[in-house]
């Protein structure tokens, strides 16, 4: 379905080919800015180096791990929901030594600074972005790893929202519908931005949103 949750590394993979395992190439096109080619070469230096070696049958015992488990529901404690915050950034120059370098677009002093946000529970992170074509703005990414398919962000921090006690089916269920609901193409910087997402993905998993200052910005241009 074009309106399905969107896996843009898992895409990445298909195309690549070679092995190539998603979750294991994200942070890697994280820490370089998105910069596929130098990614792809750095992964498989590190394949190549040994660094991250896994049989057929680790990644079949993994499967299968995941699979027992997807019905069923955390015990104890719960499962932990994060609040996983990026800095939206431009490209300024420092006036002292006269080199560029990343700086947030608003004034995080002040409590003003831009960011995007995501939700990560179950070892996967989700969130919302503008897509052209119909399809769906929805988009799932290996945590903390979103700075290598989006221009301009950099992960900041985690913040704990609460426990969740539902399945990795349910959570499942809930983002099918969401999918449908935040259609790329929808996207709007003040009304329908990932940070609205956020906050309506938290509130199922944790009956809360997600803290008032990540969406100040657009809360104080309505």
């Amino acid at each position: 379905s074009t309106l399905g949750l969107r896996r843009p590394y898992d895409d990445m993979a298909q195309l690549l080919k070679n092995g190539v395992e998603a979750e294991l190439i994200a942070p890697i096109m994280a820490a370089n800015g998105g910069d596929v080619e130098g990614a792809v070469e750095e992964y498989f230096r590190q394949r190549d180096a040994g660094e991250h070696a896994r049989t057929a049958a680790e990644r079949a015992e993994r499967a299968a791990r995941r699979a027992d488990e997807y019905y069923q529901r955390p015990e104890g404690p719960g499962e932990p929901v994060l609040c996983n915050i990026y800095d939206l950034c431009f490209t300024a120059e420092d006036k002292d030594t006269g080199k560029k370098r990343s700086a947030n677009s608003g004034l995080p002093a002040m409590g003003l600074g831009i960011y995007h946000s995501a939700i990560e529970v179950y070892g996967r992170e989700f969130s919302f972005g503008f897509a052209q074509g119909g399809i769906s703005g929805v988009f799932e990414v290996p945590p903390r790893t979103a700075g290598g398919v989006m221009s301009n962000i950099s992960f900041k921090e985690s913040l704990l929202l609460g426990s969740v006690f539902r399945s990795r089916f349910e959570v499942d269920h809930v983002l099918q519908r969401l999918a449908a609901k935040f259609r790329g193409d929808t996207y709007d910087i003040v009304r329908k931005n990932c940070n609205h997402f956020s906050n309506e993905l938290a509130v199922y998993l944790v009956g809360c949103k997600i803290p008032s200052f990540i969406n100040r910005p657009a809360n104080v241009g309505k």
